[in-house]
């Protein structure tokens, strides 16, 4: 997983990628289209108050290389994203300790908040306003201090997010955003599924379209997006208009399986090296359940991923798991090193036993998606294929055969070369600005939940009433009624309390945090007839107080509904 970005002049229409200095084999410098997502942590550095990674991107592994042998290494941090979604973390002042802690591997614990200053780093690295974060992000097209400029003078900030993921998740990488200086405000900051930003990669920007210069793919009729990413798989159907401006987001059907390219790893040491590699029993598998082939299977890859870190056999089956994803691709058998000993694994088993199964879970989410719209496989006239995971060949002649009538349009190119094709999308939002989800950008169930509870009083009132005292307060409850009674009937913020799935992600102490035990032992609001409610006046002092707890560690105060306005902005 990288980060990969791109700058939108919202005047001009121009786009300027950005790219990052690395650190290739022989020690030079050389250009990077997306920015590893990983950061060393020193054991020293985990004893203090959390602070900015040691390092970030290639200088992380280079780091970590370097302690290899040190009995107390540290920690290099990656698969962030998915941390992201579990909970915000907070500061407990009971404790006197950051919350929650997450069992990293079966030996090793690190607090929450240290992802998220590494996220932070990772981003600060555009601009290296972050202490010990250097500048080393480039614009292709702009001289470094016309670069510079443009990042001093942002209005917005565009991130992809898979598509379902909760406010939660939406919360902590806004809050790394506000803390790399990227901009000031929330507002300033927008989410875009990442089916979508890949469907307005081939969509012309304005400049094209007042010119009548012909975008690189005219689109046209019913399409298929297929995103295919590290630990997501994206997928989108829509019926493009001959105008893409007259496009709206009511046009668009999305879904999202929670696998991808770090699923297909896990498969690969699963399916083909456990029956064949000796010394397996020393990473300890017998105790564990293996995750199901091509399924999210979540609870059981979180701990299998747990055990993977916990020794160097099991990095080194990752290591050698992603290699083999990429030689299979092109050739019948590939050979690795293991415990002193060569080992084979051929294409065809690759396909049968890995790739299979992942395609069999696309088709049933594509064929629930035909459904919805009431499209056939026939009246596809093209598909959108990218992602580390679309160059693959099985993907392509699957595909080909599922959609006889479409025209293939497929990443052939490395998976940085597809983010970036995705943080190109993102940058286009502005041009086609009525694919936000404008409602939740501007009212989340975090700042709808904290107005609730200001609001409300202790007597039971009908929902009319209630929507009529938020009208009061400035919102607008007609654009987001659904979510104020997901709230009212009972279901807290997706994250404010980790979910059972991601339990296994915790440690021990933060699975029995009493202040998460707390605010599920009741409900926040009683349902007092049809559609009456009154507020649970002792829950809700303790939502009141846990939020308040949250946001005395944020940039964010959750007070006034997100501005919506889109400039120049740069897309992540």
């Amino acid at each position: 997983m990288g980060i990969a970005a791109t700058l939108l002049d919202r005047d001009t229409c121009q786009l300027y990628g950005i790219s990052w200095q690395g650190i290739g084999p022989d020690g030079t410098s050389v250009p990077l289209l997306r920015l590893p997502a990983i950061a060393y942590v020193s054991t020293d550095q985990l004893k203090q108050a959390p602070e900015p990674p040691m390092a970030i991107g290639d200088l992380a592994l280079k780091a970590r290389t370097a302690m290899a042998d040190h009995p107390a290494a540290g920690l290099l941090l990656s698969n962030l994203r998915h941390c992201l979604t579990i909970t915000i973390p907070y500061y407990s002042p009971q404790k006197r300790t950051w919350e929650p802690v997450l069992q990293w591997s079966d030996t090793q614990w690190i607090p929450l908040v240290w992802v998220q200053q590494a996220v932070t780093a990772l981003l600060g690295s555009l601009n290296g306003k972050l202490p010990d974060t250097p500048a080393t992000a480039t614009a292709e097209g702009l001289s470094p201090q016309d670069f510079q400029t443009a990042l001093t003078e942002l209005t917005g900030v565009i991130l992809g997010c898979p598509t379902g993921w909760s406010d939660t998740y939406r919360f902590n990488l806004r809050e790394s955003v506000l803390a790399a200086g990227l901009v000031t405000t929330p507002g300033q900051i927008f989410f875009v599924e990442d089916a979508i930003a890949a469907l307005l990669y081939n969509l012309p920007a304005t400049s094209e379209l007042a010119s009548g210069q012909i975008p690189p793919v005219p689109l046209q009729g019913n399409t298929f997006v297929l995103n295919a990413g590290a630990t997501f798989t994206e997928l989108l159907l829509v019926d493009l208009p001959p105008d893409p401006q007259t496009l709206s987001r009511e046009d668009l059907a999305l879904r999202s399986i929670a696998y991808g390219g770090n699923g297909i790893d896990q498969d690969i040491i699963c399916q083909l090296l456990y029956p064949s590699a000796w010394g397996w029993r020393n990473l300890g598998t017998p105790s564990l359940d293996l995750p199901l082939p091509g399924e999210p299977d979540l609870p059981t890859r979180y701990r299998f991923q747990q055990r993977l870190r916990s020794s160097d056999l099991g990095q080194n089956l990752v290591r050698i798991a992603r290699q083999l994803k990429l030689t299979l691709q092109q050739e019948d058998t590939a050979s690795f090193s293991l415990n002193d000993r060569q080992w084979s694994v051929s294409q065809q088993d690759f396909y049968s036993r890995v790739m299979a199964p992942y395609i069999q879970t696309i088709n049933r989410e594509i064929n629930a998606l035909l459904a919805q719209t009431s499209m056939t496989v026939q009246s596809i006239r093209q598909v959108l294929c990218t992602g580390g995971m679309a160059a693959n060949p099985a993907i392509a002649h699957w595909l080909k055969q599922k959609f006889p009538n479409a025209a293939l349009l497929q990443d052939s190119s490395h998976s940085k070369a597809a983010s970036r094709r995705i943080a190109t999308g993102l940058a286009k939002l502005p041009i086609y600005p009525q694919l936000l989800d404008a409602s939740r950008h501007q009212y989340d169930d975090y700042f709808l939940l904290r107005e609730l509870l200001r609001t409300l009083p202790d007597d039971p009132l009908p929902l009319g009433r209630i929507l009529q005292l938020l009208e009061m307060q400035g919102i607008h409850p007609q654009q987001c009624q659904p979510a104020i009674l997901r709230l009212l009937d009972g279901q807290l913020p997706v994250g404010l309390v980790p979910v059972k799935a991601d339990l296994v992600l915790l440690a021990p102490d933060s699975k029995r945090n009493e202040e998460y035990q707390a605010l599920m032992s009741a409900p926040a609001f009683f349902q007092e007839g049809n559609q009456v409610y009154r507020l649970n006046p002792e829950l809700g002092d303790d939502l009141w107080h846990f939020l308040s707890t949250i946001l005395d560690e944020t940039h964010q105060t959750l007070d006034q509904p997100l501005s919506n306005e889109l400039g120049v902005e740069i897309a992540i």
